[in-house]
């Protein structure tokens, strides 16, 4: 089951069954695939090329956020950053066997002693998107020991909002961490992998409307 994310994580507490068809199974999904998801991956990816500098201007699409987008590339973050930690929250490369939970983070940089995490985000605000970025907290303390406060925002960039900066101090990892384990845990002791119908099963790749498996 290991490595985990924060998608991986998500998708077993919303529906276990769904989880075990993706990613035990490794079942092909029976929904057509999403523009809106392929949308993401593209504005991801230019958004990326524009913060590294391989495209002078920033894409249209992050037209609604642009001066905040200009000042990011200002800071000379890195971008799409792949991290890893093992399971006693030591760092360890993204692709090592013994991973414990893993994170791609949009945008990094570090001043001083605080490390900036952002991340950027397409379509609807969800309530479920802070929990996102203090996973890449938890991860991301382990790559950078020098940081004392981590300072986390959502760019949302078709509403063209930019949350206010949440600040977490290092003390707070602990039980972040601790909460994380559990959740991890609950997943990993589970033998049974029940389907939890709810209103994401119209959506769920599983779905019998898809074709797929699922009685829901």
């Amino acid at each position: 089951m290991r490595p985990w994310s924060y998608s991986r994580l998500s998708t077993y507490e919303d529906c276990p069954k769904q989880y075990w068809y993706s990613y035990v199974e490794n079942m092909p999904g029976f929904r057509p695939k999403s523009v809106a998801a392929s949308r993401g991956s593209e504005i991801h990816d230019k958004a990326e090329q524009y913060l590294i500098g391989k495209l002078p201007m920033y894409p249209p699409e992050l037209q609604k956020v642009s001066g905040h987008a200009m000042a990011l590339k200002m800071k000379k973050p890195q971008a799409e950053l792949k991290l890893a930690v093992d399971c006693n929250w030591a760092p360890c490369d993204y692709k090592d066997e013994n991973a414990y939970l893993r994170g791609i983070i949009d945008i990094l940089y570090l001043e001083g002693e605080h490390l900036h995490i952002q991340d950027w985000k397409t379509g609807q605000v969800y309530a479920s998107h802070p929990t996102q970025m203090e996973n890449y907290v938890a991860i991301a303390a382990a790559h950078f020991p020098e940081a004392t406060h981590y300072i986390t925002r959502l760019v949302y960039v078709d509403q063209g909002i930019v949350t206010p900066p949440k600040t977490t101090a290092a003390e707070r990892l602990k039980p972040i961490r601790l909460l994380l384990d559990g959740r991890i845990k609950n997943a990993e002791d589970d033998t049974i992998f029940p389907t939890t119908p709810g209103a994401g099963c119209k959506w769920c790749d599983y779905s019998k409307k898809y074709g797929g498996p699922c009685q829901y």
